[in-house]
């Protein structure tokens, strides 16, 4: 499914226009984005949990060239599934 079909389907099921579907689903997946950003958790009952994990620096060798790289402290999103979607699933 991509963006485009959710808002199709958003649109069909809560009988609205496309274009408020599309500003629905936009807006929705906006303020998760700027709740991550913030460092917020996010947590959709039923559904899942987002949330930023925190990694720190770390030196790497490349295989080809055996030449160290270092890779920078990084905050990464993650997403943990809720136990009615994990049940759907199986």
């Amino acid at each position: 499914m991509t963006k485009k079909d959710l808002i199709e389907l958003v649109s069909q099921k809560a009988k609205l226009s496309k274009k408020a579907a599309k500003v629905a689903v936009e807006t929705f997946l906006s303020e998760i984005m700027k709740s991550l950003a913030s460092g917020e958790v996010v947590k959709l009952s039923g559904f899942g949990t987002f949330k930023t994990k925190m990694f720190k620096k770390k030196t790497i060798k490349a295989i080809g060239s055996k030449q160290s790289k270092d890779i920078a402290a990084r905050r990464m999103p993650r997403y943990i599934p809720g136990t009615k979607i994990k049940k759907m699933v199986k």
